[in-house]
């Protein structure tokens, strides 16, 4: 399996293209609205006929039909890549039972079912990458609430109030749009079906981190049944969730079946998954519970461990009980911030929390920055200063490594703005 640092990597370069879309948009908008206030009433308006039935949501939509098209491409090539490496892996267990080992371009009934998965991954992108499922939050004028507003909506309303805005001054126009702004100003967002709305960049490293590993299980699943694997092991990494620290490279028995496909015996690993007492190869018991509740299964549910079919007495595990033992211990020692004592699993999660925030304070800025309301530009510039700060001190406390490239928005620069 590749690395948690390679699979991040590969995945960049679908989040890269998503935020570049992200940030033309916001350049777009904010450009539209820059011209807007310049102009007067009647001028204004004959332009907001213009930039809604052509100009620049056309180029907008262009765009991120391109950068859809684009990833849907690369989709392919990672998933062929990380099958690759995973098929390789297991030619020991293919070597040890005698069966033939085919290799990974002439196994046509594997490669079929790769193509299935990323063409299923790759619709799933497309119609999350839809113009109806993007948009921005946006606040409703009587009741302050945020809500879901698709891309087109929400580019339309804010021309219609830029429009009430026009001729009032510069100082009265940047007063009067920094709500909106400020809302859209914190990136594109998808919507799922249950309302529940994320922004478009952490949507698709999501996605695409689940998708590989089902990749990885269906892989697995296939490479297993082809050497008669009778057992998994779990993948390690530093900084577990307590549920599953305890869990992590531990060896479990599979599911046995008999010649006619039916099974005979149910394996520890499927018991642990379907909430059951299970033991582990090695004879350690696992209830079925952890503090009180169902332990979450493995590699689902947003877990990213993941699991290699073994030959259980053949397969040494990657990692001793002692070492298992030193993570537990690093990761529960944690470390105390803002007089609090943490975990350093939780100490991940502050990091991805305060990492969306400058990510979004960023974006603020570059659709504050392209429409030239100074207010917006200062505003953002000094959260981001703040943010920036508490991450340094954060990531200090802890000792975990500063994640640079997830503060990175490649069209944040900053100014300098009047007093």
């Amino acid at each position: 399996m590749l690395s948690d640092e390679v699979i991040e990597k590969v995945i960049e370069r679908l989040v890269n293209r998503i935020e570049q879309g992200n940030e033309y948009v916001l350049e777009q908008i904010g450009k539209s609205i820059k011209k807007l206030g310049t102009l007067t009433p009647s001028k204004a308006q004959e332009l907001v006929q213009i930039l809604k039935y052509g100009g620049d949501y056309d180029k907008i939509i262009k765009k991120l039909a391109e950068i859809t098209k684009l990833n849907v491409r690369d989709i392919k090539k990672i998933f062929d890549e990380v099958a690759k490496h995973d098929y390789e892996f297991a030619k020991q267990f293919y070597d040890f039972r005698g069966k033939k080992f085919i290799p990974y371009e002439q196994n046509f009934a594997l490669k079929s079912q790769i193509d299935a998965i990323s063409s299923a991954t790759a619709k799933k992108y497309i119609e999350m990458a839809r113009s109806d499922m993007i948009g921005f939050g946006m606040a409703d004028k009587k009741t302050k609430e945020v809500t879901f507003k698709g891309l087109k909506d929400a580019y339309n309303e804010l021309l219609d109030e830029a429009i009430l805005n026009v001729g009032q001054g510069k100082e009265t126009f940047d007063s009067a749009m920094f709500r909106q702004l400020k809302q859209m100003g914190t990136g594109l967002k998808v919507v799922y079906e249950n309302g529940r709305t994320m922004r478009l960049d952490s949507a698709v490293r999501m996605h695409m981190k689940d998708a590989i590993r089902t990749l990885h299980n269906e892989t697995q699943t296939i490479i297993g049944k082809e050497f008669d694997a009778d057992g998994v092991e779990i993948t390690v990494h530093e900084n577990p969730a307590p549920d599953h620290q305890d869990v992590q490279g531990k060896q479990f028995s599979t599911n046995q079946y008999d010649a006619d496909g039916k099974l005979i015996k149910k394996g520890e690993f499927e018991k642990f998954q379907s909430d059951e007492k299970a033991v582990s190869y090695d004879g350690v018991e696992f209830d079925a519970n952890y503090d009180g509740h169902d332990r979450r299964s493995i590699s689902q549910y947003n877990c990213y461990h993941y699991t290699f079919a073994i030959v259980l007495g053949i397969s040494k595990p990657e990692y001793s009980n002692e070492e298992l033992k030193e993570i537990i211990n690093r990761n529960n020692k944690g470390f105390d911030y803002e007089g609090k004592h943490y975990t350093m699993y939780e100490g991940t999660q502050l990091q991805r929390q305060i990492e969306r925030a400058i990510r979004e304070q960023k974006d603020t800025q570059i659709l504050a920055r392209a429409s030239n309301n100074e207010m917006l530009i200062g505003e953002s510039q000094q959260k981001i200063t703040i943010l920036n700060h508490k991450y340094k001190e954060l990531s200090k406390a802890s000792g975990l490594l500063e994640k640079k490239d997830r503060l990175r928005v490649s069209g944040y620069k900053r100014v300098a703005i009047k007093k």
